[in-house]
C-alpha cells in the first residue's frame, strides 16, 4: 500500500511549516514577551533567535531547488525575516508607550502588511491574494490583543505554552510521517 494514495505528501509538509513557521515563532514571541515584562530582555531575545532559526529551516521543506545556495539563501532569508519582525513586536509593545488601541491597530495593520509583502513574495513563500486583508486586520487584532494581554500575563505565558506543545506536535509530527512516507518510497522504487 502506497503512503502517498493516503494523504500526500505536501500535506505532512503543510503540518511541518505551519508548526515551525507560525506556531513556534508565535510561542516565542509571547514567551520573548513575558521575559521581557519581568525585566530579562535578552532570554527574550534568546528565545526569539532560536523559534527565528527553527522557522528558517522548516520555511525550506519541500523546496524544488535543492542547490546549497537555494537552500541556504531560503534558511537565512527566512530567519533574519522572522527574527527582524518578533524583535520589532517585542520591542514595540514593552518599549513604546500605550497610545491607544487605535495606534496598535495601525501600527499591527502595517506589520501585517510588511508581512504578507516581504514573507509572501519577497521570501518566496507565496500567499493567495486573498490573504491580503487577512494578515492585515490579522495584524491590527493582534497587536491589539497582545498589548491587552501583556496585562494579564500569566494568561500569556499559557497560551504559549499551548503553541508550544502545537507547534512541536504539527512539526515533529509532519516531518516524522513526512520522513517516513520517504523510506517507504525509497524502498519500494517510487517517488
Amino acid at each position: 500500500m502506497d503512503l502517498q494514495n493516503l494523504i500526500s505528501q505536501e500535506t505532512f509538509e503543510t503540518l511541518l511549516q505551519t508548526g515551525g513557521q507560525y506556531l513556534i515563532p508565535a510561542a516565542a514571541l509571547l514567551r520573548a514577551l513575558y521575559s521581557g515584562i519581568r525585566g530579562k530582555l535578552p532570554e527574550g531575545f534568546a528565545q526569539i533567535a532560536v523559534a527565528s532559526m527553527f522557522a528558517g529551516v522548516t520555511a525550506v521543506i519541500g523546496q524544488e531547488q535543492l542547490d546549497f545556495r537555494s537552500i541556504l539563501l531560503g534558511i537565512l532569508g527566512n530567519t533574519l525575516f522572522t527574527a527582524g519582525l518578533l524583535a520589532f513586536i517585542m520591542t514595540y509593545l514593552l518599549r513604546v508607550p500605550y497610545y491607544g488601541q487605535i495606534a496598535d491597530g495601525i501600527i499591527g495593520a502595517i506589520s501585517g502588511l510588511v508581512f504578507f509583502l516581504v514573507w509572501g513574495y519577497l521570501l518566496g513563500n507565496a500567499f493567495e491574494w486573498w490573504l491580503l486583508p487577512v494578515t492585515v486586520i490579522g495584524g491590527a487584532l493582534a497587536f491589539i490583543a497582545l498589548r491587552t494581554l501583556l496585562r494579564q500575563i500569566a494568561k500569556l505565558v499559557k497560551i504559549a505554552t499551548y503553541f508550544i506543545v502545537a507547534g512541536l506536535v504539527l512539526a515533529v509530527g509532519g516531518g516524522a510521517i513526512l520522513l517516513v512516507i520517504t523510506l517507504v518510497n525509497a524502498g519500494t522504487g517510487t517517488g
